[in-house]
């Protein structure tokens, strides 16, 4: 039996969207009306994965009225989910469409910060979630003064429970995903930005992506790296096996917010099917390229996957 995707957002938001005739400054800019989602890496993860057919639980803390209103959205959408109350409110953040330029401008808020009570229930819940997890993704940012090494701690506490325990799957970045490279067996998912970071130099074409993926972990201790390259579609880097290019179908872009999300998602949904990691990437590309055809804040649609995962080279 295929066990669900747990998701576990330790920094989620209320994402509100919305569009102007153009960016100004200094004017009152009249805005549409708005949507409201929730979001958050681990939240759009499970949103796409439940889109997807499979079954999720995404785990998040959540607090005040933005919190409650994730919670609502994600039951209403059919999303199992469990909450970790906390005292302060959740953070939200904003994307505005400029019509004019066809540009859009997303600002992200800090979340609050999380007492240590608090954060070790929220690990306490993601660990002992009573289920068989067929994928671990832990996504997004963390919040303020919680230590990068948190990752490395929830792995190891997933081993613990059942060795060798699940695939976990890691998307996030700064110093977490510097620590997150160094958990035994995790999959990564950084970008090509993310990867230069780690390295410290630019990558200038897909050829440097490649020796970088590689020797990345060739000197670290995950299993795989998946790197994101937008539009691009994705490398599928291994230890000990061949690396793998996939192409994205060119499609015009709507709105980036989540397609990067959406990829870990598909990647995930893979995973937990126990389908080969490259074939997992192939539908994360197919989900991914999905979501940017959507206005906003709006995720993929199953169809679009279904007709896109076909054009995947």
């Amino acid at each position: 039996m295929v066990g669900p995707i747990v998701t576990l957002t330790l920094n989620p938001s209320l994402d509100l969207s919305s569009a102007v005739d153009r960016v100004q400054p200094e004017r009152k800019l009249r805005c549409a009306p708005p949507t409201r989602e929730p979001g958050g890496g681990g939240i759009n993860v499970a949103r796409v994965a439940k889109r997807l057919g499979a079954e999720t639980v995404a785990v998040l803390p959540a607090g005040g009225s933005t919190g409650l209103a994730i919670q609502q959205r994600l039951t209403e959408e059919g999303v199992p989910n469990l909450v970790i109350p906390v005292d302060a409110d959740t953070r939200m953040s904003l994307s505005v469409q400029d019509r004019s330029a066809g540009s859009q401008y997303r600002f992200v808020l800090p979340g609050p910060l999380l007492t240590s009570a608090e954060l070790a229930s929220v690990i306490d819940a993601v660990v002992t979630v009573e289920t068989d997890p067929g994928c671990v993704v832990i996504s997004g940012s963390l919040p303020p003064g919680v230590s990068p090494l948190i990752i490395s701690e929830l792995a190891e506490a997933f081993r613990n429970r059942n060795p060798p325990g699940p695939p976990i799957l890691v998307d996030t970045s700064g110093e977490a995903l510097r620590a997150a490279i160094n958990c035994p067996g995790v999959i990564i998912k950084p970008s090509v930005r993310e990867l230069e970071l780690l390295l410290d130099r630019p990558l200038h074409d897909e050829a440097d992506v490649v020796t970088a993926a590689t020797e990345l972990i060739g000197g670290s201790r995950c299993e795989a790296l998946i790197v994101s390259i937008g539009s691009g579609g994705a490398f599928v880097v291994q230890r000990d096996e061949p690396s793998v290019r996939l192409r994205a179908p060119t499609v015009k872009v709507r709105s980036a917010v989540g397609a990067g999300d959406s990829l870990v998602a598909g990647i995930a949904v893979g995973i937990s099917r126990g389908e080969p990691l490259v074939e997992a990437a192939r539908l994360g590309v197919a989900a991914g390229t999905a979501t940017v055809l959507s206005e906003g804040t709006n995720l993929c649609r199953p169809e679009d996957v279904e007709r896109l995962l076909l054009l995947v080279t």
